[in-house]
């Protein structure tokens, strides 16, 4: 057989291809020629070989490949990300495009916070070899764990670029509002709403609310979670009681903490200055010319104006009196106050008016209490014991001014200091030496006196009668009203004079009264 012949038949096979059976070929330090490059096996990966030392063209990566010992390496070039837009995004799932080289379809990518934490890209689009799409999580980025490097890797994880501190999440919530106590003077049973407590994110994100914990519910108090609002309406407390919380704002994912405290204050009422203003009763008004029984007073000379205001009728140049017929607390177990206020510095002086003037109380009904004019002093027997009452004025200072029980009668219209049966303190003072630390009106100077009355059914001051001036208290009288009195106020001037002046006209004072409702948080004077 020639040589030709014998290849002939070797290459004699239906398909053109030299059987494996028919041909033992080993190749040594094979060189190739020419210039188009030498073809070599190709496939899917899902074809892959397993014979260490194959090379292949790797059709479903794009890329050579060869078999190792432990499996196939592929050769493909390095990946690199030169820059992504925009650098700061503070929302989730939103889109970044990132520019590099060496890109390729199928690549991954994720997010490496400061801490090491990575957040793998739920979507990444292949743009080109040079762009790619990829989005941030579906829950935010944090401010407090950036800036975060950003990271593609190939389909294969063979190779991988990235680009260190790219990403920047914004910037946390910032609070507007100092962290301490917040509310101000708030006391048991207050309706609160306090609205200044703000923070505010520098990146524009809408900030909510919310409190680490639930300690505002033991206040009777919430939090909106939109504003940041704190309502509600505090509970009765026995003492004092500070409620401390943290609230959280939050914003694009990032929070910021801050503690706050509200202070329950236990409502008390001890002295002239701690009593409510909406504790007090406007007096009727009307003109009351002369002395007679009327629905609400008895008694006369005296007009009642609007805002409380008591003004002597200035054609009258003798005694003026003006008794309350109503009682003025709702019934004998409530503590009750009547106050004379607003009593200017010039109330009684000799330059306007020598009268003598008192102001006082009476147990039970006081119509009928005495006759002519009805003024206690010079008319109203010392037998009389049912009135608690001062006296004051610029005539017979050192034996007029003092403290009463019952009716003084005087020997004479023109002095009471003719008989001191019923006089528990003589004193010489002035109304303008005690001034109110609160002001009813708007007048900073003026003075106030209160008439404070003991329930019944009090532990140990029951149906006492204090007197303060101000706010100090200066006399506790000596005897005590009736069980189940009721409580009436009265004012009146004493003396004939030969001129009033102003004295009650032009700068008239305030009557008002008012009681505790019966509540246990209220003990003055006692």
């Amino acid at each position: 057989m020639t040589k030709a012949r014998s290849i002939a038949n070797l290459l004699s096979t239906a398909n053109g291809k030299i059987a494996g059976t028919n041909l033992d070929v080993s190749f040594e330090n094979i060189s190739d020629t020419g210039t188009e490059g030498t073809k070599v096996a190709s496939g899917t990966t899902a074809q892959r070989g397993s014979t260490t030392g194959q090379w292949r063209y790797n059709t479903t990566t794009g890329y050579f490949e060869g078999r190792g010992n432990s499996g196939f390496a592929t050769l493909e070039p390095d990946v690199t990300i030169t820059s992504i837009s925009p650098t700061t995004q503070t929302s989730a799932s939103a889109n970044i495009v990132v520019t590099g080289t060496n890109f390729t379809s199928g690549m991954t990518a994720k997010f490496i916070g400061n801490d090491g934490t990575e957040y793998a890209s739920p979507s990444v689009t292949y743009n080109s070899a040079t762009q790619l799409t990829i989005t941030t999580p579906a829950t935010a980025l944090t401010a407090s764990n950036e800036p975060y490097d950003v990271k593609v890797i190939s389909s294969t994880g063979g190779k991988s670029g990235i680009l260190e501190n790219g990403l920047d999440a914004g910037g946390v919530p910032a609070w507007n509002t100092a962290s301490g106590q917040i509310g101000g003077s708030l006391t048991e049973g207050d309706t609160v709403n306090i609205t200044n407590v703000t923070a505010s994110d520098p990146d524009g994100s809408t900030v909510t609310y919310s409190e680490v914990g639930s300690n505002l519910s033991g206040g009777g108090l919430s939090l909106n979670s939109s504003t940041g609002a704190i309502t509600g309406t505090l509970p009765a407390v026995s003492s004092d009681t500070t409620y401390t919380f943290t609230t959280r704002a939050s914003a694009g994912g990032d929070n910021t903490d801050r503690q706050f405290s509200i202070v329950n204050q236990n409502f008390s009422v001890t002295d002239i200055n701690s009593i409510p203003e909406n504790i007090w009763n406007s007096i009727p008004t009307g003109q009351f010319a002369s002395a007679s029984t009327y629905t609400d007073y008895y008694g006369g000379r005296f007009d009642v104006n609007s805002g409380n205001v008591m003004q002597f009728r200035s054609e009258f140049a003798s005694e003026h009196v003006m008794y309350q017929r109503a009682n003025s607390r709702s019934n004998s177990n409530e503590e009750c106050y009547i106050q004379m206020y607003d009593i200017s510095n010039d109330f009684g002086d000799a330059s306007n008016g020598d009268q003598v003037c008192q102001f006082g109380i009476v147990e039970d009904d006081p119509t009928n209490a005495g006759y002519n004019n009805n003024t206690m002093f010079g008319y109203v027997s010392s037998s009389f014991t049912k009135s608690r009452y001062t006296v004051w004025g610029q005539s017979d200072v050192s034996s007029v001014h003092g403290f009463y029980t019952g009716g003084a009668r005087a020997t004479s219209s023109a002095s009471i200091g003719g008989n001191s049966t019923n006089r528990e303190v003589s004193g010489n003072y002035k109304l303008n030496e005690y001034q109110l630390n609160f002001t009813p009106t708007s007048a900073s100077t003026r003075t106030a006196i209160t008439f404070v009355i003991k329930p019944d059914n009090h532990s140990s001051n029951a149906r006492k009668v204090y007197m303060y001036y101000g706010n100090t208290k200066v006399h506790t009288f000596a005897n005590t009203i009736g069980a189940n009195s009721t409580v009436h106020f009265y004012c009146g001037i004493g003396q004939a004079t030969s001129s009033n002046g102003d004295f009650w006209t032009n700068n008239p004072p305030r009557i008002r009264f008012g009681d505790n409702n019966g509540s246990a948080d209220y003990d003055v004077g006692g």
